[in-house]
């Protein structure tokens, strides 16, 4: 029987090793949140019954018809995905998801595992582009060895049932064998991380992700209604890190990160007038200048941004300057950046605004002016004229611009309640939801506090404009960095000024909005500490590109200019104890007397145990000897089935002895034991062919 008609028959149970394989491979996709809780729960369902049924399937599990049946159910699964809206690229991973898990379950004859192999190994490459999070590096280090483990017991094992001794596999698959493949796994693994530095990049990010779950647009685009915001505001996901880099951030109490203004207000809806957007000259990656200004930035921040669709930037003040891997920018007529090309990715930027807060005498010396002319920004919707006439009992006793803002702040914060519910709408009441919020009990969340302010400072001809993005966060002590959530966005007033420009008015009450700071739990430090590792992650792997490996093979240089030799910098020498303990103290000179200590190691080792060494030159000298009588081992033939060949072709004394030859042979190899030697054996053989 030639091997491939017998690996057809093949019906040896699937190694454990095969459902850990798809476990992990499963989970590396999973944790990009992209596949649907059903798919994972069918995955699930599938690996739990191929553990219990592993070793005694039923009869359907070997009916190709039922089988058959089953893929055409994962592909109609896989389609419903693409109709519910998910990327060809998320329908793909679950279709791959759902087929491992029909192949666990299929008990039919196979030649090997390298088809349930190849759909582990699709699953993680499809991870790798869905996904930068943390929880991928994890995965996919257990992925490797659990991989090779999988391919190598079925190797073994198909060679130990073609010989017909399937007992041997067994003796073969020792805890040493396991301990080399996951040795073995771990060095490529470190090696594949060398490259990974070493090799030019040909694009800008090698992991980074293209399907990631984005921020929806109903809070950050040119168009925003009531009540959306505080849909977003429910959301605890993390939506910015930012760290400062240069300046004096303000405390997170009262931090503020603007992402878009908004002029025009109909009643129930806001938008940017004039849709059209800006290219922003420039390259992104090499920095860009966003604004001529005489006053220099004070504040240079780190930002991670989470993915939003509209690509919306945010920055904590009036932006001056902008570097990172963000794309094309774009601006929009209120100042408003995007970065359109890298919407549903997590992009990092550094970003220098000017935060300087004017004086309250500043600016009540200050005129509120409508900028360039524009009468946008004093535009009303109708409204009723009780509202008016409340905005003016409100800034009556006002003797400037200055104080009647802050008059109408200050009675919105006092008399207002925050709720994250707006006000109901009544279908049958014609006034607009505003009308509604400001003649009613003044409940609702920042949006209304923020559009009633508008509307009373027009009224009363104050040019004003309605700003959204992010306020307050947490400070992460693990990574020295704030975090701000989805429960963080926020809307707020912008009121112009002619020498100071738009200056901010918070009329929110600010009791319930801002999160009551309590003393850290522990479960809040493991949740700062796996932020803080996701940001070093995204950093320093996903976003490492070629600007990236030139600044870090300038700076390698760099250092190591210090510590060549005078002869090759053109520096006076260093000689003496001072210039051995400098070398002492590089890290590359290190690694010679440890290659040393490994190769030493190793060559113990060798010594210690003779047996192991020998033993391979006895079995080829036994080999050399059998070709000089014509019998040859074939490539396709393994070692038992060979020396079982050789056993009907020469007598018994000799068949017996190449056997064991055979046994010592494999067991050295293959197994990480030693047979006890016996030196007759070759001669044995040898006599035997003389005869």
């Amino acid at each position: 029987m030639s091997r491939l008609a017998f690996r057809t028959g093949l019906e040896a149970p699937r190694p454990r090793s095969a459902l850990v394989l798809v476990a992990l491979a499963t989970g590396s996709l999973a944790a990009s949140g992209e596949i649907s809780p059903a798919v994972l729960g069918l995955q699930a369902l599938a690996l739990g019954f191929a553990a219990w049924r592993r070793s005694a399937p039923f009869d359907w599990q070997r009916r190709a018809g039922v089988l058959n049946l089953g893929l055409v159910l994962c592909a109609t699964i896989a389609l419903g995905e693409v109709s519910r809206g998910a990327p060809a690229s998320v329908a793909l991973a679950a279709l791959a998801v759902l087929a491992s898990g029909l192949q666990l379950l299929d008990a039919r004859p196979r030649r090997s595992e390298f088809l349930l192999v190849a759909l582990a190994l699709f699953q993680v490459v499809l991870a790798s582009s869905l996904t930068d999070s943390l929880l991928f590096a994890p995965f996919l280090i257990a992925f490797l060895p659990t991989c090779v483990w999988t391919l190598l017991v079925h190797t073994l094992r198909s060679e130990a049932l073609e010989a017909g001794d399937p007992a041997a596999a067994a003796a073969v698959l020792t805890p040493g064998l396991l301990g080399t493949t996951v040795a073995a796994s771990l060095v490529s693994l470190v090696v594949a991380l060398a490259l990974f530095f070493v090799l030019p990049r040909l694009h800008e990010g090698l992991l980074r992700s293209g399907a990631m779950p984005a921020l929806s647009t109903a809070g950050f685009s040119e168009r925003v209604s009531l009540g959306d915001l505080g849909r977003i505001r429910r959301d605890t996901t993390v939506m910015l890190r930012v760290r400062t880099i240069e300046g004096e951030a303000p405390p997170p109490a009262e931090a503020y990160y603007r992402g878009l203004a908004f002029d025009r207000f109909d009643g129930r809806s806001w938008s940017v007038s004039d849709p059209v957007r800006r290219i922003v000259d420039g390259e992104a990656s090499r920095g860009l200048r966003l604004a001529r200004t005489e006053r220099p930035a004070n504040l240079v921040q780190e930002i991670l941004r989470e993915p939003v669709v509209s690509g919306v930037l945010f920055e904590a003040g009036d932006p001056v300057a902008l570097e990172g891997g963000t794309g094309r920018i774009e601006r929009d007529a209120n100042g408003g950046l995007y970065a359109p090309e890298t919407a549903g990715d997590r992009v990092r930027y550094a970003i220098a605004v000017q935060d300087t807060l004017a004086s309250e005498a500043a600016l009540a010396l200050d005129h509120a002016g409508v900028p360039s002319s524009e009468g946008r920004y004093l535009a009303l919707p109708p409204l009723s004229a009780e509202v008016t006439a409340l905005a003016a009992r409100i800034v009556a006793p006002a003797r400037n611009d200055l104080e009647r803002a802050r008059a109408i702040e200050r009675w919105l914060r006092r008399n207002g309640r925050y709720t994250d519910q707006p006000p109901p709408d009544d279908r049958n009441d014609p006034r607009s939801p505003i009308e509604r919020f400001l003649l009613g009990e003044l409940e609702a969340h920042c949006e209304y506090f923020a559009s009633a302010m508008v509307v009373m400072a027009r009224s009363q001809g104050l040019p004003a404009r309605l700003a959204n993005g992010f306020a307050g966060g947490r400070r992460n002590a693990v990574g020295d960095f704030v975090e701000l959530v989805g429960s963080d966005a926020h809307a707020w007033v912008e009121i112009h000024f002619d020498r100071h420009g738009w200056v901010r008015f918070d009329p929110t009450p600010p009791d319930l909005r801002l999160a009551a700071s309590a003393p850290p739990t522990l479960l809040d430090r493991i949740e700062d500490l796996r932020s803080a590792l996701e940001l070093l992650w995204f950093q320093h792997v996903v976003e490492f590109d070629r600007s990236k490996q030139f600044d870090a093979a300038i700076r390698t240089w760099k250092k190591l200019r210090t510590w060549l030799p005078a002869e090759t910098t053109g520096k006076a020498a260093t000689s003496g104890p001072a210039a051995l303990e400098r070398l002492r103290q590089l890290p590359v000179v290190w690694l010679v007397p440890a290659a040393a200590g490994a190769l030493l190691l190793l060559l113990l080792r060798r010594r210690s145990a003779p047996t192991r060494a020998d033993l391979p030159r006895r079995y080829a000298a036994a080999l050399r000897l059998l070709a000089r009588h014509g019998l040859v081992r074939r490539p396709a033939i393994t070692p038992r089935g060979f020396a079982i060949e050789v056993g009907r072709r020469i007598e018994r004394p000799g068949a017996e002895a190449f056997a064991r030859l055979t046994e010592a042979y494999l067991a050295s190899r293959w197994g990480g034991a030693t047979n006890p030697e016996r030196p007759e054996d070759l001669r044995s053989l040898r006599d035997s062919l003389r005869t």
